[in-house]
């Protein structure tokens, strides 16, 4: 759905320059003809540079249109200086911008689907299926003669509900806030176990409520430049929609905070806090002790985005150190912009919130969507 939007926005952008360039010839005559012929010159460098990105392409053709609109062309007359236009023709590529919109300025409806974590599909394999799943308030003696081979797959979307950042009184330090909700689902298919009639291991449910605020980070100079770029505030939900003694839920606040590095690389920093249960209803009253308090990813694409990985680390941080390390890896080898190959690689607890205490290792190849 946003990719149709994409190329109606596209296409609305083309002839909203267009009407940009014949307005500035009628406007400004012979005397602004070299203005034109740099705008001409801004707008195939868009359509050269971000080729295989519209998101990309759109951000640039939309500060092209906010240089030349009518208003700026006039102005050369009265001072005729002027600064390079390649310079001035930029676009926001970083990977926190392109995920969490942090710019005020971008135009998003409640229609508009967007990923949230990854997208994908993928022919997994596990090292130690969780045969006997139990937890200290579900015990279970039933095996479920599990195979180590699933079909796994995640779908994951965010739209956002609700843009706040006009309500924002006029500060230094809070440019965007926006109010996003968001769902990820990921499931394990027993499709290679034939002997028990391929049954699902587990499915994994995970609605979300974010707030996300893109921050002001100063350039240079000071400790306020380690503040992050961008604050979310979310309220997740999970569970596995089973019945006991194989259901599993827990509620979290979090806070998390991401850091674009630089063009490549970005830190992601949550710390959680669980909702506390009553004893009768709780599921998995240890889960705290196997899943920790938090994690961090450190995400990094390369500059033409066909190629890129993220490391995400959790830990329980106790003397039993118990953890968890997932990596994931896409590359985009054709110019679709959307589906890449795909692999991952985790291992430690929490694999599945149903092997939310057994530790294994899990690998697996297929394809992505997004990023």
């Amino acid at each position: 759905m946003l990719f149709f939007r994409r190329l109606r926005s596209q296409w609305r952008h083309e002839r909203l320059l267009n009407a940009l360039l014949v307005s500035g010839l009628l406007l400004a005559g012979q005397a602004q003809a070299a203005l034109v012929n740099d705008m001409q010159s801004a707008l195939r460098t868009c359509q050269t540079e971000f080729a295989d990105d519209a998101g990309r392409r759109l951000v640039c053709f939309d500060k092209v249109a906010e240089q030349f609109a009518p208003s700026h062309v006039v102005a050369p007359i009265l001072a005729p200086s002027q600064e390079a236009l390649v310079k001035s023709v930029s676009a926001d590529t970083g990977y926190l911008s392109r995920k969490w919109h942090l710019n005020s300025q971008d135009e998003l409806h409640f229609t508009d689907l967007e990923t949230h974590q990854l997208n994908y599909i993928v022919t997994s394999y596990s090292s130690n299926p969780n045969e006997v799943p139990v937890s200290p308030s579900r015990p279970n003696t039933q095996n479920r003669d599990l195979g180590h081979n699933d079909l796994h797959f995640q779908i994951s979307l965010k739209t956002q509900l609700m843009n706040m950042s006009d309500w924002l009184p006029k500060n230094q330090w809070v440019q965007s806030a926006r109010l996003w909700g968001a769902y990820t689902q990921q499931s394990f298919w027993q499709v290679y176990n034939e002997a028990q009639s391929r049954p699902m291991r587990d499915h994994n449910y995970s609605p979300e409520l974010i707030l996300s605020l893109g921050l002001n980070k100063p350039a240079e100079g000071g400790l306020w430049t380690a503040m992050p770029n961008m604050l979310n505030l979310g309220l997740m939900h999970e569970s596995n929609g089973r019945s006991q003694p194989l259901s599993r839920s827990w509620n979290r606040f979090y806070l998390q905070g991401g850091w674009q590095l630089n063009e490549q690389y970005s830190l992601l920093v949550r710390p959680w806090w669980r909702i506390p249960e009553n004893k009768s209803d709780d599921d998995n009253p240890d889960i705290s002790k196997y899943m920790g308090y938090g994690d961090v990813t450190l995400h990094w694409d390369n500059e033409p985005h066909t190629l890129a990985a993220s490391v995400t680390l959790r830990n329980n941080m106790r003397s039993d150190n118990k953890g968890y390390i997932r990596t994931d890896v896409q590359y985009k080898p054709f110019k679709n912009e959307s589906v890449k190959f795909y692999a991952m690689l985790a291992s430690g607890y929490g694999v599945s919130l149903l092997d939310y205490n057994q530790a294994q290792n899990m690998f697996g190849i297929g394809f992505a969507i997004g990023e």
